[in-house]
Order: structure tokens, then sequence, then C-alpha cells
């Protein structure tokens, strides 16, 4: 499952993922996400994506996912990955994963964040 939170006061998008991920689910997050971002400016919001340990049907959906996330132009977009869990788990190349730091940072705890 994939939630979104939008927190205008923090200026914050909050994003929690968790459980089984099904083709489905992914679309209509994205169809959800699209619409719930219409007017705002996303340059001046942050990301922050919060999982827990989650599962695919297909790891193209998420793949689609983070891209939408990259292509909106956020502030600054946060991973919340405490035990390393998703970083451990990537299978990125050497280019993507320079990509990937250089856009995410990865923290710990949601107390790191700025």
């Amino acid at each position: 499952m994939i939630n979104m939170n939008v927190s205008n006061t923090e200026k914050a998008i909050y994003i929690d993922v968790s459980g089984y991920i099904s083709s489905k689910d992914a679309q209509k997050f994205l169809s959800e996400y699209k619409q719930s971002i219409k007017g705002m400016r996303l340059n001046q919001y942050n990301l922050i994506v919060r999982p827990s340990i989650f599962e695919c049907e297909n790891m193209e959906d998420l793949r689609s996912v983070c891209m939408t996330f990259f292509k909106n132009g956020y502030k600054r977009m946060y991973l919340i990955d405490p035990e390393n869990y998703i970083m451990g788990s990537m299978n990125l190349g050497k280019i993507e994963q320079k990509l990937f730091n250089k856009a995410v940072k990865v923290v710990p705890s949601i107390n790191q964040i700025k």
C-alpha cells in the first residue's frame, strides 16, 4: 500500500509505503498523486518517503512511481531507512546509484530532516 499525506504548514509531502503493492495499487496511487499535486509549487516542498517492509508485484511499477517523484522538482527528497533495508536491497548500477544519491538524502530517522 502507498499512502500520501500533504502538510502545507510543514511544506512537506509524506509518502508511506508498506505491505504488498500490486500493479493496480501503484497505478491508482500515481493517478491520485497527480490529482493531489495539481497546482502545487513542488519546488517549495520536501518529499519524505517512509517505507516499511514491502513487496512489489512488479518492480517496474515502483520505478515508475520513483521517476515521477524525480521529475516533479521537489525542494529536497528524503528516504527514511533506519536499518538500511531499502538501500541494501536495491540493485542499482553505478550511474543509477550516483544519480539516486545526488537526488535523495537517506536518513535514519525523521528527526534528522531539517
